[in-house]
């Protein structure tokens, strides 16, 4: 499984600050759905639910989908999910459990109320619209380094707050104002955890 922890100046920071919709509008139908010429990331945005299927993840996380998905609960002790328009919070199971279990654990560490959760995948991943090349099989999840607040964040924050800057303006190292051991601690959560291949953080 792969980890973006997402914070401006990150690797995926740009999709953390693109902001969602407080009226998202359904896609209008295709005029040709089976037109050979019709590109993939047309059909699986148009998708809102996961395929009814047993659970498979099929081929890698830039070019592929996912069957039997499981949708990332939108609200938790320590977790909650952002831009939630994007309908972008479906997963492998394995993927859900362990954002569930490494925002437990963040909490216990580093002391936060929890987690912000950013993109995981679509309802049968493939590719999106807009924003990510990867997150296709639900393996892949993007975490704010930015804590949760310790109150239910509106649907309006949800979409339209930004993660918080964590490097200097140069990019050339951490911002001591801003990042503190709580982040690190969030960090080595992450890195220890056994199912976790790759983590994209900033150099800084």
């Amino acid at each position: 499984m792969l980890l973006a922890l997402a914070f401006a100046g990150g690797s995926s920071a740009a999709w953390a600050q693109d902001k969602g919709s407080l009226d998202p509008k359904p896609l209008p139908p295709l005029a040709n759905p089976n037109d050979p010429k019709l590109g993939a990331k047309e059909l699986f945005a148009r998708k809102l639910l996961p395929a009814n299927m047993p659970t498979q993840s099929i081929g890698t996380y830039a070019k592929g989908c996912i069957a039997g998905a499981e949708q990332m609960p939108l609200n938790g002790e320590t977790w909650q999910v952002m831009r939630l328009s994007r309908n972008r919070y479906w997963g492998h199971p394995d993927m859900i459990a362990l954002l569930k279990r490494l925002a437990a654990k963040a909490h216990k560490d580093a002391g936060w109320p929890g987690i912000l959760v950013g993109d995981i995948g679509q309802p049968r991943g493939g590719p999106a619209l807009t924003g990510h090349a990867s997150h296709q099989i639900g393996l892949d999840a993007d975490i704010w380094l930015t804590p949760m607040p310790d109150r239910k964040l509106s649907r309006e924050e949800r979409e339209e707050t930004s993660a918080v800057m964590m490097v200097r303006d140069d990019r050339l190292d951490i911002d001591p104002k801003v990042f503190t051991p709580g982040h690190l601690l969030v960090i080595r959560d992450a890195a220890q955890e056994p199912a976790v291949q790759r983590i994209f953080v900033n150099a800084a």
